[in-house]
């Protein structure tokens, strides 16, 4: 049995399949995108729901803000963002149904965020739906705020840049890259944006986790490396998995592939950090972990990792893999559990040998990792 783990390479299922989400999203209407780097607390979510932050996200806000992560909006902004998004409300974009994402927690996931050799930060935006833009304005959390007292206000924030359209570098019709000249900061702060069309008076909203690094790490130290994606870890694995990392180039050619078998039963993190170490020794064209300092380290206990090219213009993509040993059979009754496919409340599924019943009507996004046995929230064994 084999299942593709979430990647973000140029070639990868998940890009794909993340492009057509606001079609396929139950309820979502007027779903427009959110920042994929520095990851977004409501795009995070929709890719990884089990992180500590995001199930206290869930369970504070409901559950219909991961399938809506791309339509953190407001349809009249008009450019004034301060008078429609209220204090204590700024990462929900002032919409109740977001108000999980403002919750002030200091495990909140944090983008290892570093400029390039240019000496600026790159800032890339997934548009599910593109449109026209008139500006970006990107506010930064001032020296001394502490993720921990309350939600966002907007004197925790300070204006550093606004973008016009002609300063935005779209690929592949859906990315917007932009390059940031951001004010020294160390440790962690939030990156706030705010995106006002041009062809409407809406705008769109989202808060970016960062970390500049600090202490023994000189902050802000410029590298060649540039991050493309992510590998998650969505369940355990039991012994005899096989992990494996395959990297591409620009037409689709394999180039290497890096793989691990267990010998033991690992927990998520543990054989996470073993592919990702083994990927740091061997691979050619790729690192995983954490950059700090303009070196990317495995950080301990980490279920989700940033990928990176070791050299920018490279152009390599990247797919994770993940193969498990034979599973005993479905037990009788109830359909096999598939990704991708749609669920009713109440539906009986079978997964690794156990059966499940559906608590929330879904879809099980392709890359997710949404499974029975790691989504408590959407699935109950029985």
């Amino acid at each position: 049995m084999s299942f593709r783990a979430r990647t973000a390479g140029a070639f990868t299922l998940a890009t794909l399949s993340t492009g057509m989400s606001a079609l396929l999203a139950p309820g979502a209407a007027l779903a427009h995108g959110a920042p994929e780097f520095p990851i977004s607390r409501q795009y995070n979510c929709f890719k990884n729901p089990s992180l500590p932050a995001c199930q206290a996200a869930i369970a504070y806000g409901g559950e219909q803000a991961i399938y809506d992560w791309n339509g953190v909006n407001q349809a009249n902004a008009n450019g004034n963002h301060k008078a429609v998004v209220p204090d204590l409300k700024i990462c929900a974009g002032g919409q109740e149904k977001f108000k999980g994402f403002d919750l002030a927690r200091a495990d909140w996931p944090a983008t290892a965020y570093s400029p390039g050799a240019d000496g600026k930060y790159e800032y890339r935006y997934n548009a599910t739906a593109p449109h026209r833009s008139l500006n970006w304005t990107f506010f930064l959390t001032r020296d001394g705020w502490n993720p921990t007292t309350s939600p966002l206000r907007w004197s925790d924030l300070e204006q550093v840049q606004q973008l016009g359209p002609d300063q935005i570098v779209t690929s592949g019709k859906t990315i917007y890259t932009m390059k940031l000249t951001l004010p020294k900061r160390t440790g962690k702060h939030v990156l706030f944006s705010a995106w006002q069309r041009s062809d409407s008076t809406e705008a769109f909203y989202a808060c970016s986790d960062v970390d500049f690094g600090g202490g023994t790490t000189p902050p802000g130290t410029p590298s060649d490396m540039k991050q493309i994606g992510q590998v998650s870890a969505a369940q355990d694995l039991p012994p005899g998995s096989t992990v494996k990392l395959r990297v591409f180039n620009g037409a689709g050619n394999d180039l290497e592939t890096i793989s691990i078998t267990l010998g033991t039963a690992a927990a998520k993190a543990v054989w996470l950090g073993q592919i990702a170490a083994k990927v740091n020794q061997t691979s050619g064209y790729l690192k995983v972990g954490t950059l700090q300092g303009g070196s990317v380290i495995v950080p301990s206990g980490a279920t989700v990792m940033d990928v990176y090219l070791q050299h920018a213009n490279s152009g390599a993509s990247y797919a994770m893999d993940v193969v498990l040993p034979t599973t005993p059979p479905n037990p009788p009754g109830g359909t096999a559990w598939t990704e991708g496919a749609s669920y009713t409340v109440g539906q009986i599924v079978n997964y690794q040998g156990r059966q499940y019943r559906c608590l929330q009507a879904h879809t099980a996004y392709v890359g997710a990792g949404w499974t029975p046995a790691s989504s408590p929230t959407l699935w109950q064994a029985i």
